[in-house]
């Protein structure tokens, strides 16, 4: 134990305080500057249309500063689409006679893309297929 102590006490007087503070600043400002590049990433995306809540795979690139925002923020969340926003690649009954409209993966993209303006949405994923409230 009082090896530790004499060790700690050493230290103290090997480094100085300015010193530590030097690296803390430099530590900082490096961090500032790899967020000022371009990332790629995935995240999950919330989405609700005409009522009809799934979320989606997008592939998402912006800047290390926006992505920490859109990460941290309370904006993503959820975003709700009306689906005449929307385009629909088939429609499918089944056996009990519900029909499920699929969305286009393109169309969706663009969606999402319109509501994330400072942040670029490469791709998206599947898309679940949505029970039509048509009769």
């Amino acid at each position: 134990m009082n090896r530790i102590k004499s060790f700690f006490s050493w230290l103290r007087g090997a480094i100085s305080p300015a010193y530590v503070m030097m690296l803390v600043a430099a530590f900082i400002l490096w961090y500032i500057t790899k967020l000022g590049e371009t990332y790629t990433t995935d995240h999950e995306v919330a989405v609700v249309v005409d009522g009809d809540e799934f979320e989606v795979d997008c592939t998402i690139r912006g800047k290390g500063t926006n992505l920490i925002n859109y990460t941290f923020s309370s904006r993503r969340s959820s975003f709700t689409i009306p689906s005449s926003e929307l385009t629909f690649d088939k429609a499918v009954v089944d056996d009990e006679g519900v029909m499920h409209k699929h969305v286009s993966t393109l169309s969706l993209q663009q969606a999402l893309a319109a509501r994330m303006s400072d942040i670029e949405v490469v791709s998206v994923g599947a898309v679940p297929a949505l029970v039509s409230k048509e009769k």
